[in-house]
């Protein structure tokens, strides 16, 4: 017998149906996994149509969707799509991003690259969220995670404009939450640590396996907390209390 057949059938669905951005690779894909293990519906959004069928056919709980979430300018028709196609749909996991590891001023890196890095991290969650919102707002029970990074809270050297991203949003984070107190949508930001995905490949030590950082997000979520710091972040809101100039000297780093 099939186990993931079993799974559906013995497993209630502790969230409703989640769309999960940068689902093709990293902490996206072991997040739908994740996801769909624990009988939850998933819409997985990533560019790479292959890598998302090779997900996909890992569970039938995945459905996978190719979108650019660069193409900012196609966000609400691509949310107007999955609400008619999922319309019971009720969580979104801001995910995707895009971290160019140079300088500022590094020769191959151009206004292009800033223009993305700025869109897909910053601009396409924003967006996204905006879109889902008048949906979600109908629903019972609904969430917006968004998932940042300890670079959030001290900037890399090498990641200027990535870590000036994450910091967008998670202020973008704190406000939205604030506007919707005491609405039905709960707001929860992911703190992750270095994650060992193909964006850090080459880099780093010490770093999470992406399957412990989605499961620990899922844990998170599912007891209901507004803010998870995964694996090493956890010491971030203590070291920026009481250490911020250590916190910023490790990260620099990173």
């Amino acid at each position: 017998m099939n186990p993931h057949t079993v799974e559906q059938h013995t497993l209630q669905p502790p969230l409703p149906r989640t769309i999960v951005t940068g689902a093709s690779s990293g902490i996206g894909w072991a997040l739908s996994l994740h996801l769909a293990h624990l009988g939850v519906p998933v819409v997985a959004i990533g560019r790479d149509a292959g890598r998302l069928q090779a997900l996909a056919a890992r569970h039938a709980l995945i459905d996978p969707w190719p979108a650019d979430l660069g193409r900012i300018g196609e966000i609400d028709a691509l949310a107007a799509q999955i609400v008619a196609r999922f319309p019971e749909v009720g969580v979104l996991i801001n995910n995707a991003g895009i971290q160019h590891d140079v300088r500022l001023d590094d020769a191959g890196y151009g206004s292009s690259d800033i223009q993305r890095e700025v869109d897909v991290n910053l601009i396409a969650p924003v967006a996204l969220t905006r879109a889902l919102l008048p949906h979600f707002q109908g629903l019972g029970r609904a969430c917006v995670v968004n998932v940042t990074s300890a670079l959030a809270h001290a900037p890399k050297r090498t990641a200027a404009v990535y870590s000036a991203t994450k910091a967008g949003l998670r202020l973008f984070t704190q406000a939205l939450r604030v506007q919707l107190r005491g609405s039905s949508v709960r707001v929860v930001e992911a703190v992750m640590p270095l994650v060992d995905t193909p964006m850090t490949q080459g880099r780093g030590r010490g770093k999470l396996p992406a399957d412990q950082a989605a499961q620990a997000l899922v844990a998170g979520l599912l007891a209901g907390r507004a803010e998870l710091h995964i694996g090493k972040a956890r010491w971030v809101p203590a070291l920026q209390r009481w250490a911020p100039g250590l916190l910023a000297r490790i990260l620099q780093k990173a």
